[in-house]
């Protein structure tokens, strides 16, 4: 299986907020986002600040699916 944040970015477009306004607001690094991205794994504590940020749950901002 494998990650994809692509509920995330729809989410960050339906409250019109940019990569960089989420990162500094959750205070992520820039390589998390580069991560976020890449569709790679980040720790939990990086999910927290950014459900935390957007005041939403896990399963509003990422998905697991199936890897080729």
């Amino acid at each position: 299986m494998a990650v994809c944040y692509e509920r995330l970015w729809e989410l960050l477009a339906k409250k019109n907020m940019k990569k960089i306004e989420l990162q500094h607001r959750s205070g992520i690094s820039g390589n998390i986002l580069a991560k976020l991205g890449r569709n790679e794994y980040i720790s939990m504590q990086s999910v927290e600040k950014i459900c935390g940020t957007l005041n939403c749950t896990i399963d509003e901002i990422m998905k697991f699916k199936e890897s080729k």
